[in-house]
């Protein structure tokens, strides 16, 4: 038994690279290229994690295989045990379900790993991106359902059992939540941001939604927003930009503002709402506790904030410190997170320059302040915290958005 302990300990000291920062906290660098599947390279992870009851996180990396196609992988880390595990790919469970086609790609489990009852479920997406013209879209499979069991360890292609095996053809499903009032899971299909209904119970596709119409430089955004009290759900196209060099404002809030739409379930509706915001295509959404309120966060540096109640959308401030704002450009941010009692959020923009960091933005104040600063990464996740503080974010891309992936883990 001491031998096994020393073997573990062993492996989580290989693995995890810590660091004490000069604010006192505590920086863990988990790598999972040594348990990957032999031959294959993770290049990258956009927005891919869940976290378990148990505190267990989950993240899912786009690898190359030997062959040279592309697939999702998906592993699983407990901080507190130390415990990394390998659980499968999208291909693999596909293949084992006989719902893999020959050449068929699975690049992008773009999702969050939705954890509901003991079962994640993800999506793919067999290309990277349209964000021009849609010149070959015709030619991908669609997109599939997966589930992982967290108690069996089970790693099922749910979409087998679909017609033509796949969620929606042609299209990825680039977002992914839960309504657990109405019982379904909720995508957002990239390109065309159609909203798409899995019942939870059935795996079947309930409804779709034809969404917002696709227009050059208007990129579907990274996540869709889930009023689950009223039953709604709100999303929106932006363009992908970066600031203009030494200006405090981009170029969204100067020219581009851009229409929220919302779908009701219960009277079946679909629109334009009354608010135009700002800031490029939409990063990630935060919903509070109480269910009435969602954060979003822009491309461009901005936070939007959805009041549930009024189906008002608006531009409620700027996540970085207008002192950085002025001299350096917010390449792109991808992530936030609450803090414990959301009064504050916590971001890090990618690509950053010397204003690469971690910001903290108070929600009162609505002031941001850099905490403390970070390596030139990319840097996505979507809000997971573990009930001791612990901050998780995907950490890759030294250069050119692709490699030296891994798990980063900020200690409160």
């Amino acid at each position: 038994m001491k031998l096994i302990i020393l073997t573990i300990a062993l492996l989580f000291v290989a693995a995890c690279g810590v660091a004490e920062t000069e604010t006192g906290r505590t920086i863990y660098h988990i790598s999972f290229d040594d348990i990957a599947p032999e031959g294959y390279t993770l290049t990258q992870s956009w927005d891919a994690m869940g976290i378990g009851t148990d505190d267990t996180v989950y993240i899912g990396f786009t690898a190359f295989r030997p062959d040279g196609l592309e697939d999702f992988v998906l592993f699983s880390y407990n901080h507190f045990s130390g415990e990394r595990n390998f659980l499968g790919t999208f291909m693999q469970a596909a293949a084992a379900a006989g719902n893999l086609h020959p050449g068929e790609e699975m690049p992008k489990g773009h999702t969050k790993l939705v954890y509901v009852d003991g079962m994640l479920y993800m999506t793919s997406q067999s290309f990277h991106d349209f964000k021009g013209p849609l010149d070959g879209l015709e030619n991908y499979r669609g997109a599939h359902l997966f589930r992982f069991d967290t108690n069996t360890g089970e790693f099922t292609n749910l979409s087998a059992n679909m017609p033509g095996g796949v969620v929606l053809e042609h299209e990825g499903i680039i977002a992914l939540s839960h309504m657990p009032s109405a019982g379904y899971l909720v995508g957002l299909s990239h390109p065309h941001s159609n909203i798409v209904f899995i019942c939870q119970q059935t795996y079947e596709v309930a409804r779709i939604v034809e969404g917002i119409p696709w227009q050059p430089g208007l990129v579907v955004s990274r996540d869709l927003v889930v009023d689950d009290i009223n039953q709604r759900v709100y999303i929106y196209r932006g363009p992908e930009n970066v600031m203009p060099e030494g200006t405090m404002y981009t170029r969204f809030s100067a020219t581009n503002f851009f229409q929220v739409y919302m779908y009701d379930l219960q009277t079946d509706t679909f629109g334009m709402t009354n608010s135009q915001v700002s800031g490029g295509m939409w990063g990630q959404a935060l919903v509070t506790a109480d269910g009435r309120t969602a954060y979003v966060s822009t491309v461009g540096g901005l936070l939007v904030e959805i009041d549930f109640d009024t189906t008002r959308s608006r531009v409620f401030g700027s996540l970085q410190p207008r002192e950085f704002m002025r001299y350096h450009t917010i390449h792109f941010l991808y992530h936030i997170t609450f803090n414990e009692d959301e009064t504050a959020i916590y971001t890090i923009p990618t690509y950053a320059g010397p204003a690469s960091g971690l910001y903290r933005f108070c929600l009162e104040t609505r002031q941001s302040e850099m905490v403390m600063a970070l390596p030139h990464r990319v840097y996505t996740g979507n809000g997971i915290r573990d009930s001791h503080g612990n901050m998780y974010f995907a950490a890759f891309g030294w250069h050119d958005f692709a490699g030296d992936c891994y798990l980063m883990i900020i200690a409160p």
